[in-house]
């Protein structure tokens, strides 16, 4: 990731950025589509998430991921 100071003004690559979140929203997807399709609660803060909510996480993840793929790798900045 290039960043780049110059002056008082911070440049940040936001290419890069979105590339690295629609990583994370992948990862993130498959790890909670992974657990809702074998029904497995997921631990959060000392409460247990159900299968239904680990889904519509799965489903929101997939969303970000389109989202931030779209940006970091499809339109030319």
């Amino acid at each position: 990731m290039n960043i780049n100071i110059c002056g008082d003004a911070l440049k940040v690559n936001w290419r890069d950025v979105f590339k690295f979140l629609a990583g994370y929203a992948a990862a993130s997807f498959l790890a909670n589509l992974y657990l809702y399709s074998n029904d497995i609660s997921a631990p959060f803060l000392g409460y247990a998430l159900s299968p239904e909510t680990v889904g519509i996480r799965a489903i929101a993840n997939l969303i970000l991921f389109v989202v931030f793929f779209y940006f970091g790798f499809v339109r030319k900045w």
